[in-house]
């Protein structure tokens, strides 16, 4: 027995900016010298990014606010988003809110106790016996561990139906300063939410690309703890993107996922699809020269990088829907979803369609 994706979708608040906008608004609020103005607009040119999308405009910056009025806005946010989200997805796959037996939210830029798990299962009228998993606070790579949770619940019983929603929100924790570091932070992240139905083998449909979760992996860098974090301040909060997170994870890739194929009896080039997290166009880079991939294998990482940005959690979701569209994967395709985050932490997941 094992479990299928069944159904991806992908949901972004309304209000559009191109890289250009975001980088003037930015300098604008900023201020400084001339000499630094430039080495900001090649940080912000460089990040691969072309457009993003925001539940505010440059107005919310033209105050400070304290973490607690950021964190009442994503609430009133993150609601309705993740609600037109699933009940997009849901209608997609021809699935009931009242199907889902676990629910199972992936976050870290907003917390409140009820969660979201428990506004959205009540807004979608979910049934009172509805399971519910919170994955909080663990960045990027957190929809992997959300989206073993659900498989475990899957194989456990096949006729349960799990529901993964990632949703983020890191507009609201922009923070003002020219930092090279916080600079890196406010040229790549974005809002955004994605949802994966999760079910048995047998709920497959033959006409609709619906890939299985053959096997995962993880790997934590207990020494690295420093260069990938998001800390909690006063007034939102503090993303941290150290300048040597790709050659931290040059170092490692090969290695780790060798060993997820290799354990699977596969290779590099049995692998039709590789879904890389767009953490930044740099770090996509490096990960594909270290694998020896061609630049088509890594163009839907870095589509989703341009249009969007980096959502943190719910990216590699937009990866795995854009190959799904526009790949069209064949049936015995072996695609590699991987996505990296504090730790320093690598998340790989293979499926095969």
């Amino acid at each position: 027995m094992s479990a299928a994706v069944l159904g991806v979708m992908t949901g972004v608040p309304p209000m559009r900016f191109t890289q250009e906008e975001i980088t003037e608004r930015f300098l604008a609020r900023l201020g400084g010298e001339r000499r630094r103005e430039r080495a900001i607009r090649l940080i912000f040119e460089r990040a691969g990014v072309k457009s993003r999308y925001s539940v505010v405009d440059h107005r919310f910056y033209a105050e400070d606010h304290t973490t607690q009025t950021r964190n009442d806005r994503y609430m009133q946010e993150a609601v309705p988003l993740g609600e037109e989200t699933i009940r997009r997805g849901l209608d997609a796959a021809g699935v009931s809110p009242q199907e889902i037996d676990d629910l199972i939210v992936v976050s870290c830029t907003g917390i409140s106790v009820p969660g979201l798990d428990l506004h959205l299962a009540a807004r979608l009228g979910m049934r009172h016996d509805l399971r519910r998993t919170g994955v909080l606070g663990m960045g990027c790579y957190g929809a992997f561990p959300g989206m073993l949770r659900a498989r475990d619940a899957v194989t456990s019983n096949p006729e349960r139906l799990a529901l993964v929603l990632a949703l983020e929100l890191c507009s609201l924790h922009l923070q003002l300063n020219d930092t090279a570091e916080n600079v890196v932070s406010s040229a790549l992240f974005s809002d955004g939410a994605s949802m994966a139905l999760i079910g048995g083998d047998t709920r497959r449909k033959a006409n609709i690309a619906s890939p299985r979760i053959i096997d995962a992996q993880t790997y934590c860098d207990y020494t690295t703890l420093e260069h990938m974090t998001f800390s909690l301040t006063d007034h939102g909060f503090r993303m941290y993107l150290s300048s040597y997170v790709p050659d931290l994870l040059a170092t490692q890739i090969e290695g780790f996922i060798d060993t997820l194929l290799r354990r699977n009896d596969l290779k590099r080039d049995s692998v039709r699809f590789w879904g890389i997290h767009p953490g930044s166009a740099k770090i996509v880079d490096y990960v594909q020269q270290r694998l020896g991939l061609a630049d088509a294998q890594v163009e839907h990482s870095h589509a989703v990088l341009g249009e969007y940005g980096n959502m943190s959690s719910a990216t590699i979701l937009f990866v795995l829907d854009r190959i799904q569209t526009c790949g069209q994967p064949s049936p015995g395709d072996y695609g590699v979803l991987m996505a990296f985050g504090p730790g320093l932490t690598m998340e790989g997941m293979l499926v095969r369609w």
